[in-house]
């Protein structure tokens, strides 16, 4: 399939344009490794630094009510712990 940078570039941006936005850090990522893997093995020389840094996305505490219930409560702390230890000479 022999394509024009042009309609590739179209191609990409249409794929992004329909992930999510979690996704695209992803891609971001990926883009930066071929670019830094093809730089290396003589490619041109990169004139600005992409910024890999990681973006934080916060999100309302009631997020966390779908983990409600997902770990058992009870237990002795101190009586598992020993357990652990007395099957180790």
């Amino acid at each position: 399939m022999t394509n024009f940078p042009w309609q590739i570039k179209e191609a990409v941006q249409r794929a992004l344009d329909e992930l999510p936005a979690e996704k695209l850090e992803e891609v971001l990522d990926f883009a930066l490794f071929l670019k830094t893997r093809w730089t290396e093995k003589g490619g041109p020389k990169a004139t600005t630094q992409e910024s890999t840094k990681l973006i934080l996305h916060t999100q309302p505490a009631s997020h966390l009510d779908r983990l409600t219930g997902l770990v058992a409560w009870g237990g002795d702390a101190v009586v598992d712990a020993e357990r652990l230890y007395d099957d180790h000479p």
